[in-house]
């Protein structure tokens, strides 16, 4: 008997077996549920967003996947957005600026991407350490919204395409439009400023669009809109250190809008917020993939058994 296994990409891989002068060709296919390691690495790459596709997602995925996620955040001062960071049974929690919600009313509106509104209230046992983030919780009983999906802002580099999305402040509050924006990543500061703003980028970031997602070529957050280009008042470039940038990094960091890191609000709120450690999207998870329909490809082979695929056709579309 040969065989000769054919791996063509990350979604197909044949089976070409040779007995006596027979040639046969079997796909391969999933476990069954027995072999749970295994299938524990598929579902991990099921679970991706956009970060299992060959290709980079489109714009208009991309657009699609971040109006899914983000919300309106409505308090008694006007409007801010926010991310849909979990969900537990039908409770939703919410990510946004703290300066979004400074008021001294603690129960706030989200108007969802369905155009529904929900009451919603601030966790009020978060430390947050001075960073601009804060975190709203409301309760869903009958409809389901997708989750983000986060990704550590350290696999960006100057250059990047970002997309932010948000609701900027209108004329008429009932307006829900989203605006998505497209950029590239200018700045990615070591020392945070006061805030706890670290990545700087060109896209639009318009005033009610702080807490919205700042989103990788993936449709992954790696970052929670706070700051936009331009400031009318005060200094906001300065360290938390107390130090400041140079008059020539000032002078460009003035024309870029910022994002504190995903991974700031991950460190502070790790039961509200986690990031894979599998980059499932980088090559070394093919591996990892290969060995596993490798697997499986011989035990169909002895055992004759057939399962249902293990990669799902992926459009590059978020999770629910």
């Amino acid at each position: 008997m040969c065989i000769v296994l054919y791996f063509v990409n990350l979604r197909s891989l044949i089976l070409a077996a040779s007995i006596g002068s027979g040639l046969f060709y079997l796909p391969i296919q999933k476990l069954s549920k027995n072999f749970s390691d295994l299938e524990s690495s598929a579902t991990q790459i099921q679970s991706q967003n956009c970060a299992d596709c060959n290709n980079f997602c489109s714009i208009k995925e991309l657009k699609s996947l971040a109006q899914s996620i983000t919300v309106k955040v409505i308090s008694e001062n006007g409007w801010g957005s926010g991310i849909i960071l979990k969900r537990e049974g039908e409770v939703y929690t919410v990510v946004t600026n703290q300066h979004v919600l400074d008021t001294d009313y603690k129960s706030f509106l989200i108007q969802t991407p369905d155009g529904l509104f929900y009451q919603a209230n601030k966790i009020e046992n978060e430390d947050f350490q001075e960073n601009d983030l804060a975190l709203l919780e409301f309760r869903s009983t009958h409809s389901t919204y997708t989750v983000a999906s986060l990704e550590n802002s350290t696999t960006l580099s100057p250059g990047d395409k970002t997309f932010a999305a948000g609701f900027p402040t209108l004329e008429k509050p009932q307006d829900q439009e989203l605006l998505f924006t497209r950029g590239r990543i200018s700045i990615l500061s070591d020392l945070p400023l006061e805030k706890g703003y670290q990545i700087g980028y060109t896209n639009v970031v318009k005033k009610g669009m702080s807490g919205g997602p700042l989103l990788n070529i993936y449709g992954q957050v790696v970052g929670i809109n706070g700051m936009h280009a331009y400031p009318l008042w005060g200094n906001p470039y300065v360290y938390r250190d107390g130090s400041q940038p140079s008059l020539i990094l000032r002078q460009k960091m003035s024309h870029l809008a910022f994002a504190i890191p995903v991974e700031t609000l991950a460190k502070l709120a790790p039961k509200f917020a986690s990031i894979p450690t599998v980059k499932l999207h980088q090559a070394a998870s093919s591996k990892k993939v290969f060995n596993y329909l490798l697997f499986d490809g011989f035990r169909q082979l002895l055992n004759w058994r057939f399962y249902p695929h293990i990669l799902s056709s992926s459009s590059c579309e978020s999770r629910v």
